[in-house]
């Protein structure tokens, strides 16, 4: 007798079930299907770089192509706006090797300044095409997502040259949606400007250095992660992991409405939350969590007035339209410089030069 198949149920198990199955639906259309509305390339691309044999070229997009020498790709990490596409994660590698090993006047943080770009949770200023595409793109099942030729198979792209493929498949990843309402440019331009003070931060050493830089990564790591989030194309997905939860309005008044959530549900209360429907979103406060009926209901505040939130809250309730909550991840905590965990206490803001007497007594000469 044959055992039935079993149902996944964890969402570990149901994210798999998921992929497998866009993958395998790829397969059947004989070509990869939408996966992000969002571009897998942010930034408008300006160059390329490419394996020519053992060299690397630079390819600027309105230009002719060059050798790439180290002093060059050091100026592309800080250059405003300049977006330079690595064809898969083997070129990055051969990146790595050159600024370990070329000279160069930048030859002392060259190599820590890539390594710093490829641990980025998503580089707008050097970014892996591999990548952007399989963040794009569902790949048919059986082809890899790391490999540049099977993406160039699996579109019908493959060109004479390496260069023509790229410009492609480049096109392609720079492809998607850019809504005002979800603030998809300021997204994409706080993560450039971040990154390129990284970069540029990054040519010096010290702990004092480090600790900002430190700091910058974990601001672009929020601001990438809640761009992401607020995909339209992913928001199905990430309801599966908790990331976001999709919810049904139920009561509501002037000030507050409950409303039914999906599982997992990983929001907290007395936290602030934001609201999309994938066109707009609007940031509202988790008052409270209640069990009823066997379920889980969470309590939001009303969204302002004259905005798209009373709108998407109508539509949600009258199930003409969907919507999901997610983490307030853009969030700016604190404002003022405290430091309890050292101290122990709270460091106050110079506000003049005057030295205390103590202190001026405790320096003074004692002989």
């Amino acid at each position: 007798m044959t055992a039935a198949p079993i149902t996944p149920t964890s969402p570990k198990d149901l994210l798999v079930a998921h992929r497998t199955a866009k993958r395998t639906e790829a397969a059947s259309k004989g070509a990869p299907t939408d996966r992000s509305a969002f571009p897998g390339l942010g930034l408008e691309p300006t160059g390329m770089v490419y394996a020519s044999g053992r060299r690397l070229r630079y390819q600027p997009m309105k230009g002719k192509p060059e050798e790439l020498d180290a002093d060059r790709l050091a100026a592309l990490l800080v250059e405003p706006a300049a977006c330079t596409v690595v064809p898969d994660s083997k070129t990055f590698a051969k990146l790595l090797g050159m600024a370990d090993t070329l000279p160069s006047n930048d030859a002392r943080s060259l190599g820590r300044r890539l390594r710093i770009s490829r641990g980025l949770p998503v580089s707008v200023k050097l970014p892996v095409l591999t990548e952007a595409l399989a963040y794009r793109y569902w790949l048919p099942d059986g082809m890899d997502e790391g490999s540049f030729e099977d993406w160039a198979q699996a579109f019908g792209v493959k060109g004479a040259t390496t260069n023509l493929t790229m410009r492609s498949l480049v096109a392609l990843a720079a492809d998607g949606q850019r809504p005002s309402g979800l603030k998809y440019e300021q997204g994409i331009k706080g993560l450039e400007d971040l990154e390129r003070k990284i970069m540029d931060q990054a040519k010096w050493g010290g702990i004092s250095n480090d600790c900002a830089v430190y700091s910058m990564l974990e601001s672009v790591s929020a601001k990438a992660s809640g761009l992401r989030t607020l995909d339209p194309g992913l928001l199905d997905q990430h309801a599966i992991d908790g990331q976001v939860c999709k919810i049904v309005p139920m009561n509501s008044d002037s000030r507050e409405f409950s409303a039914s959530v999906s599982s997992p549900f990983k929001l907290k209360e007395g936290r602030k939350a934001r609201l999309t429907d994938g066109k707009d979103v609007v940031e509202v406060d988790l008052r409270a969590l209640r069990f009823g009926e066997g379920a889980l209901h969470a309590v939001f505040s009303q969204p302002a007035r004259g905005g798209s939130g009373p709108l998407m809250v109508s539509r949600a309730k009258a199930l003409t339209a969907p919507l999901y909550a997610l983490d307030g991840v853009f969030e700016a905590f604190g404002s003022g410089p405290k430091n309890r965990r050292w101290l122990s206490q709270t460091v106050e803001p110079l506000t003049g030069r005057e030295v205390p007497l103590d202190v001026v007594l405790a320096g003074a000469p004692t002989e």
